[in-house]
């Protein structure tokens, strides 16, 4: 009976052991995935930035090719200029970067 007793109790030791081991399996796998969404929300911030830069250089050349263009006159350049700029208010009122909420909810933070 006191080995029986022993048993049982070292085997209730040791389901309580595998328990605890579970359950920081578990907290280490919540943490990994958080990490791993916030990457991901970074990288979205990055790449958005980094699109940013593209898109203003490119803007800058072209505008600068448009409006100094000398094979046109100049009312047909600041037809051009005018142009650039109505593009320009369009594009300030569309590049706005998405807020970090959102980009949570596109990569799945949580889920």
């Amino acid at each position: 009976e006191a080995d029986a007793g022993a048993l049982e109790a070292a085997a209730e030791e040791a389901s309580a052991r595998a328990a605890a081991a579970l359950a920081e399996v578990e907290r280490a796998n919540a943490a990994k995935a958080a990490a791993e969404g916030a990457a991901a929300v970074d990288a979205c911030a990055v790449l958005w930035a980094m699109c940013q830069v593209d898109v203003a250089s490119t803007l800058r050349a072209a505008v600068h090719k448009v409006t100094a263009d000398k094979g046109r006159s100049p009312e047909a350049r600041l037809a051009r200029a005018r142009a650039l700029h109505i593009l320009g208010e369009i594009l300030k009122s569309t590049t706005t970067p998405p807020a970090r909420e959102s980009l949570t909810l596109a990569v799945g933070v949580g889920e």
